[in-house]
């Protein structure tokens, strides 16, 4: 199966929100046994990630007050386990507490696009990306190359690109725009 095919089941079958648009219906245990396993892992790996931008939006438009509604959020997604789940509100707490300083280093790097004029998913793909780039356990270039992906599926037709070129920013700035080490 190819990276894409496994990038829609991923975002239209896998770990969606009981209220959620894109749902359609669970994988099943037959369709999942034919997946290799590391191809599962992959495509759990998109959904958990889609998963932590929606909850990041959702918890930057005041719609997820506080940890415990972002926690009963996470009890209704379809096939999440309490461990994924812990791990999911975990990326989501530190995205959004490092905000500021997220929103701090795009400013720097693009002062004619602060984060306030940003579209807010372009901000939660950015913020998200940033948080996990920080923590350094995935390669740069797949956190950047799944935060234009988010962005090709639930932004505009301009947001892929400067999402992209943002985050090479970023990466480059870190020194971190060749190769890195971490597991995707």
């Amino acid at each position: 199966m190819t990276t894409d095919e496994l990038r829609g089941l991923a975002f239209s079958r896998m770990l969606q929100m009981a209220d959620g648009e894109d749902s359609g219906e669970p994988l099943t245990d037959a369709e999942l046994e034919v997946l290799t396993p590391a191809e599962r892992e992959l495509a759990f790996q998109m959904a958990a990630r889609r998963l932590a931008f929606q909850l990041l939006y959702l918890r930057d438009a005041d719609k997820l007050a506080d940890d415990a509604s972002m926690r009963e959020a996470l009890t209704r997604v379809d096939g999440l386990g309490p461990l994924a789940a812990e791990r999911i509100g975990e990326i989501v707490r530190g995205a959004f507490e490092g905000k500021d300083a997220a929103d701090k280093e795009f400013v720097t790097l693009a002062p004619e696009w602060p984060t306030h004029r940003l579209a807010a998913v372009d901000r939660a793909i950015l913020r998200l990306a940033h948080h996990e780039l920080a923590l350094k356990q995935t390669p740069g270039r797949v956190v950047v190359n799944e935060a234009v992906e988010l962005a090709k599926h639930y932004s505009t037709e301009k947001s892929p690109a400067f999402i992209n070129g943002l985050l090479d920013r970023v990466l480059n700035r870190e020194g971190r725009g060749g190769s890195d080490g971490g597991a995707a």
